[in-house]
């Protein structure tokens, strides 16, 4: 029996939940026989999702029939993968529970345990009275990437920093009902807001702390080392770290492994092509990282296209890079993708051979469902025209009627070649 687990369930049973601001979850996911998977870029808000579900079950649960437990508590250490399979033997010989309902367990940064997934499929295949939800930092728990040994038996979600709404919500900002299309003192507060959140970003403890600059570069330390440099044993620090910067820099713009690779050589750097390839793999699966393809019918064009980079917060990106004017409007397209991962459907950007580009291309079920442009400023004519070009041309090759260009605070719809082109403010429709 292991008395480190033994202490910290006691200890669990003790204590009070701590204080949390409410976000959206589904508390019915338990209803079905399956494991509850959430991921998500570390600090985004995970814990505090399983105490806002655990506060919800204890309406109806004994409390003693709930399990809480992370596996980045320092107390565990060093952690071995015998501590997880003690766990439930521990808590049912030492701790009272009501048979009646079931056990909870909700096991949180199940990744730092090594063979994780055969102890959880033992529990899930051996326990039918324990429903189990887990936490990782690794998309390694999501449904399309989970161990062949839990395939079929687990329901993912990923947890992302706050949406703009949420942010307003943790600041304690009331929307509802505003007219915030018009002039007004609310509008000019919400768009003062807007701009907070698009230079700190949404991460829950930076949205409500004073030294947030700070935070978010303790949170870029622990991203880098822990979930990464230490989980995928990178030997070459210095170079990953330089490599990993590049990356984040180019937020908004098509990458090119091989002019990344060019320039780390420049600066004393030997590397490969495809050890850039595998970095920017290790980086996607700890959610700092996003890739957009280019939308085409062929594989092989997707493939030889090079892809848009996208990071996970803003705040994060702006933290540990240099900031220039016009990273504005790539940083506005970064917090427009970031709410198109909250949706369905697949995300690309297109260009046709003329070089006309449109930001993002949205399909859903094989069919191209939307179109959207974002442009931090159209007050120059020929900025205007090109947004719009490349938007009627998109429009007529997927046969839309709409096509949507978010700026920064225009607001207007135009009838061009027989179609709508809807003008709004980004605040305002991540607003909708």
């Amino acid at each position: 029996m292991s008395e480190k687990i033994k202490y910290i369930l006691a200890d669990w049973f003790d204590r009070d939940i701590p204080e949390y601001i409410p976000r959206k979850i589904d508390i019915d996911i338990f209803e079905e026989k399956m494991i509850f998977a959430t991921a998500g870029v570390r600090r985004a808000g995970k814990t505090y999702s399983f105490y806002q579900m655990i506060n919800e079950l204890r309406r109806n649960i004994p409390k003693e029939n709930i399990i809480f437990i992370s596996f980045e508590d320092d107390r565990l250490y060093p952690l071995e993968s015998r501590e997880l399979k003690e766990l439930l033997p521990t808590y049912i010989q030492n701790f009272t529970h009501n048979s009646s309902f079931p056990i909870y367990l909700f096991l949180d940064e199940i990744q730092n345990v090594q063979d994780w997934e055969r102890t959880i499929r033992n529990i899930y295949d051996t326990k039918k009275n324990v429903k189990i939800a887990v936490t990782g930092s690794n998309s390694k728990l999501l449904s399309s990437e989970i161990a062949t040994s839990l395939r079929g038996r687990t329901i993912s979600r990923v947890v992302y920093p706050l949406s703009f709404k949420e942010f307003l919500k943790f600041r304690n900002y009331q929307i509802d009902n505003l007219n915030l299309t018009t002039y007004s003192s609310k509008k000019d507060e919400v768009i003062g807001l807007f701009n907070e959140f698009l230079e700190m970003g949404g991460f829950p403890q930076v949205v409500l702390a004073k030294r947030k600059n700070d935070i978010l570069i303790e949170y870029y330390r622990a991203i880098f080392y822990r979930d990464i440099v230490e989980r995928y044993e990178i030997r070459n620090i210095r170079l990953f770290e330089n490599f990993m910067k590049l990356v984040i820099q180019s937020v908004g713009s098509r990458f090119s492994f091989g002019k990344a690779k060019n320039t780390l050589n420049s600066i004393g750097f030997k590397v490969s092509k495809n050890t850039l390839i595998e970095y920017m793999k290790m980086m996607e699966s700890a959610f700092l990282i996003y890739e957009v393809p280019v939308f085409s019918y062929t594989v092989k064009d997707q493939f030889q296209y090079p892809r848009k980079i996208y990071t996970c917060d803003t705040g994060l990106r702006n933290a540990v890079c240099f900031r220039f004017s016009e990273d504005t409007g790539k940083l506005l397209e970064n917090l427009v993708f970031i709410s198109l991962l909250r949706k369905d459907g697949d995300i690309y950007y297109w260009q046709d051979r003329n070089g006309y580009e449109v930001d993002f291309l949205i399909r859903k079920k094989n069919k191209v469902t939307n179109l959207i442009q974002v442009s931090y400023d159209i007050s120059d004519n020929n900025t205007r025209k090109r947004e719009e070009k490349a938007l009627l041309r998109a429009m007529e090759m997927f046969k839309l009627d709409r096509g949507l260009i978010l700026t920064f605070d225009t607001t207007n719809e135009v009838k061009l070649q027989g179609k709508t082109i809807t003008y709004k403010p980004i605040w305002l429709w991540l607003l909708e």
